[in-house]
């Protein structure tokens, strides 16, 4: 690289080191993306009734793993800091890039308040479960106080700051994802071996049981009916499921983001984004065909109705200190705190020990745009001692809290546009891939790994366009849904809102930049430095 070249960006070296193992980052990637997921699919899955999870799962794995391949060839091909963000950014073109990345910084953010406000609400779902099976006042007042706004905004803090704390230190963090991926598959092992072992007709009487009322199962499929839950026919609610698995399978992306701290980037980027993917796919697989078996999909489909639409039904009401929380079903069922614990530990974990190498990402991508001259230059420091970016990263953990308070008291704000931003952000960055061999001809040659063609169309715009076209149908599916994307004021304020800022933010960084001299159509046309 000349020094003309050098000179466009912030200097001349990243200063981050080269120390994420492929297996850490590939257990960060099955936390990141199905961290507080499992409970989540249980509360959403009376948005398709009648759906056969299993099949609807497997739709959606091959649009998947053509995104996911997408984010591979960006972050073998720009191993960076933020290198999907820089590969997007350089793909077509950087306002483009930019204000794309913009959102989804803003809907990740978001989200690391919401999945530590999460992490603080489970606790009063096992206390209460504990509270409920053994007729404990002491551990149900223990679960209604953690079930408290004030307690959960408490808990959800020290989650963001020990997350925030642990993103500082890198080498002692991705230790802690590499111990917290392990113990969360040997216990995920633990509990679908558990659930297997119940059908519905033991969970019926279980339930019966434990909130005294006769037929409590049936009573609850009858009152969703009642109250409008209809069952469509299976095909037909398999692809109308397909919008909130899109959702649940993101979050692949972010391994590109640290991929410029990567060991061997090509083989870690494979493992951690693809294979990642494909063991996700399995794991959701599990859950769900476990779960049904177990439970029944008509009970679990009528319950997550009345939980949603909040109907008055005698059984959730005696339950409804455990919400959707399936661990609980299953204690009733084998009587075992063991057992109940692990589970907990299963769902509970991921949502927990992927909140640091969230933060990390989201500092990635501050100090890309740092590195690009488009953010200001300090939030590219690297601490020496530390060796990662402390002020980014407490600036990120500030982002946190803020999150974690707008889901506490402002939830319609915080949650109304995070699916369709992550439908929006994929869909843009498939695009610019698929049209970055035909408008960035020279970069494309001299930058891209696995050039391959078939008829003389490169692979990475077939795919690129394919997935594009795919989440297109699905946007159209999730616009106007009431629960995934409520078309309404509030709606369309906040996406003009998040993109309009992120348009200014980089219109104000070109301005200021070419006051001083710097041409950032010239940075733009050329990667990073390691």
């Amino acid at each position: 690289m000349s020094q003309e070249k050098r000179s466009l960006f912030l200097r001349e070296s990243s200063g981050l080191v080269r120390e994420v193992s492929p297996w850490a980052s590939m257990s960060a990637t099955f936390g990141l993306v199905t961290g507080g997921v499992p409970i989540l699919i249980i509360s959403w899955l009376f948005t398709a009734p009648g759906a056969n999870w299993v099949l609807a799962f497997l739709l959606a794995l091959p649009p998947t793993l053509g995104m996911a391949f997408l984010f591979y060839i960006a972050g073998v091909s720009m191993p960076r800091a933020g290198g999907d963000y820089v590969f997007n950014s350089r793909a077509v073109h950087p306002v483009v890039g930019f204000v794309n990345y913009w959102g989804l910084f803003i809907g990740f953010a978001l989200s690391l308040g919401y999945y530590s406000y999460l992490a603080a609400q489970w606790f009063a779902y096992l206390f209460s479960g504990i509270g409920l099976a053994y007729s404990n006042q002491y551990f149900l007042n223990i679960g209604n106080f953690l079930g408290s706004t004030e307690a959960e905004v408490i808990l959800g803090t020290i989650v963001v700051i020990i997350s925030t704390a642990l993103a500082m230190i890198p080498r002692f963090q991705w230790k802690f994802v590499l111990w917290g991926g392990i113990i969360s598959l040997l216990s995920s092992i633990i509990m679908f071996v558990a659930l297997a072992q119940i059908s519905p007709s033991q969970f019926a009487l279980a339930l019966s049981k434990n909130v005294g009322i006769p037929n409590a199962y049936s009573e609850v499929i009858q009152d969703a009916e009642s109250n409008g839950l209809t069952f469509y026919p299976t095909l037909y609610a398999s692809f109308l499921a397909l919008p909130v698995i899109w959702y649940y399978y993101t979050w692949y992306n972010l391994p590109a983001s640290w991929s410029g701290e990567m060991k061997r980037p090509k083989m870690n980027v494979l493992y951690s984004i693809i294979l990642a993917i494909l063991i996700i796919s399995v794991y959701y697989i599990l859950i769900v065909y476990f779960s049904e078996k177990a439970f029944g999909a008509s009970f679990l489909t009528s319950w997550s109705y009345i939980s949603y639409n909040g109907i008055n039904d005698t059984v959730y009401n005696t339950l409804s200190n455990i919400g959707d929380f399936i661990p609980y079903f299953a204690f009733i069922v084998n009587h075992s705190l063991a057992l109940f614990i692990i589970m907990f530990i299963a769902l509970w974990l991921p949502n927990f020990y992927s909140n640091p190498p969230l933060v990390v990402a989201l500092v990635r991508y501050l100090f890309a745009w740092s590195f690009d001259r488009v953010m200001p230059s300090w939030l590219a420091d690297v601490n020496d001692r530390f060796k990662s970016p402390l002020k980014a990263t407490i600036l990120v953990g500030i982002l946190g809290e803020i999150g974690v308070l707008l889901y506490a008291f402002n939830t319609p704000v915080a949650i109304v546009d995070t699916t369709v931003v992550f439908e929006i952000g994929y869909a843009i960055f498939a695009i610019s891939t698929a049209l970055m061999p035909f408008v960035r001809k020279d970069l494309y040659k001299r930058a891209v790994q696995h050039k391959w063609n078939i008829a003389g169309i490169p692979v990475i715009s077939i795919i690129g366009f394919a997935v594009f076209g795919f989440l297109m149908w699905v946007l159209a599916l999730t616009w106007n849904n009431p629960v995934l994307l409520p078309v309404n004021f509030v709606t369309i304020l906040s996406l003009g809102i998040i993109y309009g800022a992120g348009v200014l933010i980089y219109v104000t960084g070109y301005l200021l930049n070419r006051r001083n001299g710097i041409d950032l159509n010239l940075l733009f046309n050329e990667v990073p430095p390691e």
